[in-house]
């Protein structure tokens, strides 16, 4: 038997490790033993936690995407290595090893995948279209801080690497991904039909949509880098919401548990948080974090149970006791509280804190339940999980 972990068994942990880490860093600064935090808690946010858990499904779920082969040990190998280094490189304020890092990790899937296409007669959804999309994003993201860091002048605006890495790649990733996995997994009705625009599995109007859809995001850059950054997002915000409401279906109810009430409720934090940057750009910070935390963080957590219970070979009804009500509220809370800390005035950085430290809780408790459920009784027959492997 192949002893070999699978992909989300190792780079799920560094993600959360690196998540708990940028959050733990506030309470250091609130108590006077850290430096202003922020570029480090984004750094280790954006390209630390998310991207190591967008590796650690790329990776696990490729055999059923692009029916080919499971992710090779060499593979595994690489997207350990380079977060790995990512994550050392950034604790000890190199930004140019961290970036070329960063860059490297960003490199494997599109070239595992890339491969696995190739040699298969069968395509992946279209919505993988946003997968190479946003990587694409990502690297030039990645590319242009480490030319930044090695002193290369950029007539740019300073602040677009960052958002090429949280507002074009992760944004990307998540609409897109999203639109195939949220409305399965939240038990919506007819969950990969587009109305008016194709059934479940039809592409030439699926494509058509998704095209329009990158073109706005990338045009939305574009006007970010002509000094337009109001117009900029607020066509972002518009390309986004038309993906939750039309692709995503968010008008139609989840099924009745916290998990699809958590992935639906995921979706409407997304262009929540754009258009309230659009609305308040005084405030835009405080806005993104609607999109940041109540979006990316929370149905990155969501999903990752999922992956979690179903390639573990757990019942799916374990879901429910990773992700329970009382869970949802503690996250909330302290997503409710950062947004609020930046109208907080001279006690904004102790709010930010505790926040900060609701945040760390919620995280560990996850990590916590889902290592317990090792110890679950209640695993799914091994026929489900043959119904993954690839033909």
């Amino acid at each position: 038997m192949d002893k070999t972990p699978q992909p989300y068994q190792v780079l799920f942990p560094i993600g959360m490790s690196l998540a708990l880490i940028a959050l733990g860093v506030w309470p250091a600064h609130v108590f006077g033993h850290a430096a202003y935090p922020g570029p480090l808690h984004r750094s280790l946010m954006i390209q630390g936690f998310e991207t190591s858990f967008v590796l650690g499904f790329l990776l696990t779920a490729m055999p059923a995407f692009t029916h080919g082969p499971r992710c090779h040990p060499l593979e595994l190998a690489w997207g350990v290595f380079s977060m790995l280094g990512f994550a050392v490189a950034t604790l000890r304020a190199d930004e140019s090893a961290a970036q070329s890092f960063y860059v490297v990790a960003l490199i494997l899937p599109l070239f595992a995948g890339g491969r696995r296409v190739l040699r298969s007669s069968r395509k992946p959804p279209e919505e993988f279209a946003f997968v190479a999309f946003g990587l694409a994003l990502g690297l030039v993201g990645g590319a242009l801080r480490l030319a930044g860091s090695l002193g290369a002048a950029s007539p740019l605006p300073a602040r677009l690497p960052e958002r090429l890495l949280s507002l074009g790649m992760v944004l990307s990733l998540v609409v897109g991904v999203g639109s195939l996995l949220v409305p399965t997994f939240a038990g919506m009705r007819d969950p990969l039909v587009i109305p008016g625009v194709a059934q479940a599995h039809e592409r030439t109007g699926r494509r058509a949509l998704y095209a329009a859809i990158m073109a706005a995001l990338g045009l939305a850059f574009l006007l970010e880098s002509a000094r337009h950054p109001t117009l900029g997002m607020a066509l972002r915000a518009a390309a986004v919401t038309v993906m939750v409401t039309w692709v995503w279906k968010l008008y139609r109810p989840p099924r009745r548990d916290v998990p699809g009430f958590l992935l639906w409720g995921s979706g409407w934090f997304l262009p929540l948080g754009l258009w309230g940057a659009v609305v308040d750009p005084l405030h835009a910070i405080a806005a993104l974090h609607l999109t940041f935390v109540g979006g990316f963080a929370l149905l990155t957590i969501g999903i990752a149970t999922r992956v979690v219970l179903s390639h573990g070979g757990h019942a799916l009804e374990l879901e429910r006791r990773v992700l329970d009500a009382r869970w949802l509220m503690l996250f909330l809370v302290a997503l409710v509280l950062r947004v609020a800390a930046d109208f907080a005035g001279p006690h904004i950085a102790r709010a930010w804190g505790t926040s900060a430290v609701l945040l760390l809780a919620a995280c560990g408790w996850w990590g916590w339940r889902v290592v317990s459920l090792r110890s679950a009784r209640t695993r799914a027959p091994v026929v489900e999980r043959a119904e993954e492997r690839p033909t």
